[in-house]
C-alpha cells in the first residue's frame, strides 16, 4: 500500500472542500484503525498542525512509521527543544522522517542540529517539504541534505514529472513523498460546486471535466499513480472513515494512464496548482 495518511485535519479545519471541520475524536480512531487494516504504514503531520500531533500521541500509533515536519521559521537553536516537544506530544522515542516545512528555513547551522539528533537516534531521515522544482534545484545547489522529500502532483500539477526531478531523486535514493494529490479536494469536487475564483481556469478545468467522463472523481485522480513509480507514498487526508475506504477502494482499481492523456490535462497556472496562492488572488 502506498497511500500514507495526512493528519493536518486531525488539528485543523484544512481544506477546500472540507464542511466538516476538526475531525472528531470518534472519527479520529476509526480512521486510524481503517488505515491499518488497509495497510497503510505511514502518518504525516507537522507541528504547524494545530493539535494533531496530541491527538496522535494520545492514541497507540507506534505501529505507523511517523514523518513530521518542524514549525515554520524555526531557528537552529530552537531545533532540539522543538523535537524533543513533538516527541513528546506524539509519545514517541524517535521520529522516521523529519522534514523543514519551509526550504528557506535551511542554513547549515539548523542541519547540524538536525545530524545531532540522527546521531542521538531521535530522527531518521531528514529533508524537507517543497513546492515548486525550482526551490528543489536551490536546495541541492546549496548542498543541503536530502533524503526524503515531500512534493506536490496531481493530475493538473505535473511540474516534477515533467520536469525529470523525480527520476534524478530516485538515483539519489532519496525517499519521495507526494501531497496535494487531490489538490485539496479541488479535484474531487463536482464542477458546479468549485468557487466562483476558479471560473478564471475554466480550460483546463474543463479538459479535466471532460477527460474519461464516465470514471469516478477519485479513479480519475488516482489513475495518476502508475506514472509515478518513483513515489514512494501519497499522503492522503480525510475527515471521515468512508472517504478513507472510498479512496482504498479506488486505489485498488486505479488504471493505467497514456502519456498522451497525462500531457494534456497538465496545468502550469500558478493560481490554480499553488493553493497558497487561492485565498490571495
Amino acid at each position: 500500500m502506498r497511500l500514507a495518511l495526512g493528519t493536518v485535519q486531525f488539528g485543523l479545519a484544512y481544506g477546500i472542500s472540507n464542511s466538516a471541520g476538526e475531525v472528531a475524536d470518534d472519527e479520529l480512531d476509526t480512521i486510524l484503525a481503517l488505515a491499518r487494516k488497509l495497510g497503510m504504514d505511514t502518518l504525516d503531520t507537522a507541528q504547524a498542525y494545530g493539535n494533531a500531533e496530541s491527538r496522535l500521541g494520545s492514541r497507540p500509533t507506534a505501529d505507523f512509521r511517523l514523518v513530521n515536519k518542524l514549525a515554520p521559521g524555526i531557528r537552529p537553536p530552537e531545533v532540539n527543544a522543538c523535537v524533543q516537544s513533538s516527541l513528546q506530544r506524539l509519545g514517541r522515542t524517535r521520529l522516521d522522517g523529519l522534514l523543514l516545512h519551509r526550504s528557506q528555513d535551511a542554513s547549515p547551522a539548523l542541519f547540524e542540529a538536525l545530524a545531532t539528533l540522527q546521531q542521538e537516534g531521535k530522527v531518521g531521515k531528514t529533508g524537507v517539504s517543497v513546492y515548486s522544482p525550482e526551490e528543489l534545484a536551490l536546495w541541492l545547489e546549496q548542498g543541503y541534505p536530502l533524503e526524503l522529500v515531500q512534493l506536490p502532483a496531481n493530475l493538473l500539477d505535473q511540474r516534477f514529472l515533467r520536469s525529470g526531478w523525480l527520476d534524478r531523486l530516485q538515483a539519489m535514493g532519496c525517499e519521495i513523498h507526494v501531497r496535494s494529490f487531490f489538490l485539496q479536494g479541488l479535484l474531487l469536487m463536482q464542477p458546479d460546486l468549485r468557487p466562483d475564483y476558479f471560473q478564471r481556469f475554466a480550460q483546463p478545468l474543463t479538459r479535466l471535466d471532460h477527460w474519461q467522463p464516465h470514471l469516478p472523481l477519485l479513479d480519475k485522480a488516482l489513475s495518476l499513480i502508475a506514472a509515478l513509480p518513483q513515489v514512494s507514498r501519497f499522503v492522503v487526508g480525510v475527515c471521515h472513515a468512508h472517504e478513507l475506504a472510498a479512496i482504498a477502494a479506488a486505489y485498488a482499481r486505479r488504471q493505467t494512464l497514456s502519456d498522451t492523456e497525462l500531457a494534456g490535462l497538465a496545468c502550469d497556472e500558478p493560481g490554480l496548482i499553488n493553493p497558497a496562492q487561492w485565498k490571495s488572488s
